[in-house]
């Protein structure tokens, strides 16, 4: 698991608006916060990720690309 900063807009210079925990599940699938993410849009440096709860989190796509599936499955 993994802990991403949230952001409050795709912009470079947007306030940090929390963290989240990362992490994929053996198939690949990634969730935040244990809520499952259903798209994942690049703005730039950024990742919008669309949730299944229907809210949307911003995070730096260099650090998304860091959270792996668990290795040995």
């Amino acid at each position: 698991m993994s802990t991403l900063s949230i952001y409050e807009a795709a912009d470079w210079g947007a306030k940090v608006a929390g963290a989240a925990s990362a992490r994929r599940d053996p198939q690949g699938a990634l969730f935040i916060d244990e809520v499952p993410v259903e798209t994942i849009q690049v703005s730039g440096m950024f990742s919008v990720l669309g949730c299944a709860d229907g809210k949307n989190r911003v995070v730096l796509s260099s650090f998304l690309r860091l959270v792996r599936a668990p290795s040995g499955v």
